[in-house]
C-alpha cells in the first residue's frame, strides 16, 4: 500500500525542466522558485507502505512559490514537508526501511533549502526553518544497524 496526499494553496504551472542530479543538493539547487508560477511538488515511492505529506501555502501572488520532492525507495517510510509563505525548497530522499523524515519551513520572503538524504534503516531526522535571511541545510543520514540516535535541527 502506498499513501501520497499533495496540498497546495495557489494556482500556477511548472514551467521548467529539472534534471535530477546524483546528489540530493545538486537536485534542490537546480530549483529556480523565481521562474515558478504556483507551488509544486512532486512524490515519488517504490516499495510498501511508504507515506508521503506535503503542505504548501503562500499568502500572496507576489511572493516566489514553494517547492518540493519526496522520493521514497524501501518500505514502511514515513516524509512530511510543510511549507509556509514562499521561496521554499524541500527535498527529502529515502533509501531503505522504516525511516523518518519532517521538514517545517517558514519562510518570509527569504530563501530556506532543507535537503534529508537517508540511506538505511529506522533513521529519524526532523529539520524546522524560519525566520528572515536566506538559509540552506543539508543532512545526510546513514544507518545500518538501525542504532541511530534522531536527529533535530532548528534554525530561527
Amino acid at each position: 500500500m502506498m499513501i501520497a496526499t499533495t496540498t497546495a494553496e495557489a494556482n500556477g504551472s511548472f514551467s521548467t525542466n529539472l534534471e535530477e542530479g546524483s546528489r540530493v543538493a545538486q537536485y534542490a539547487a537546480q530549483v529556480d522558485n523565481s521562474v515558478l508560477q504556483g507551488n509544486v511538488s512532486i512524490i515519488q515511492q517504490q516499495g510498501y507502505n511508504n507515506q508521503a505529506n506535503v503542505t504548501q501555502s503562500r499568502s500572496s501572488r507576489y511572493q516566489f512559490a514553494n517547492f518540493s520532492h519526496i522520493n521514497q525507495r524501501g518500505n514502511n517510510n514515513q516524509a512530511n514537508i510543510t511549507q509556509s509563505n514562499g521561496n521554499n525548497v524541500g527535498v527529502i530522499w529515502q533509501v531503505g526501511n522504516d525511516n523518518a523524515a519532517n521538514i517545517s519551513q517558514q519562510g518570509n520572503n527569504s530563501s530556506f533549502r532543507a535537503d534529508i538524504h537517508q540511506l538505511g534503516i529506522s533513521g529519524d531526522i526532523s529539520i524546522s526553518q524560519s525566520g528572515s535571511g536566506q538559509r540552506s541545510i543539508s543532512v545526510e543520514q546513514q544507518n545500518y544497524s538501525g542504532n541511530a540516535r534522531p536527529v533535530a535541527i532548528d534554525t530561527y
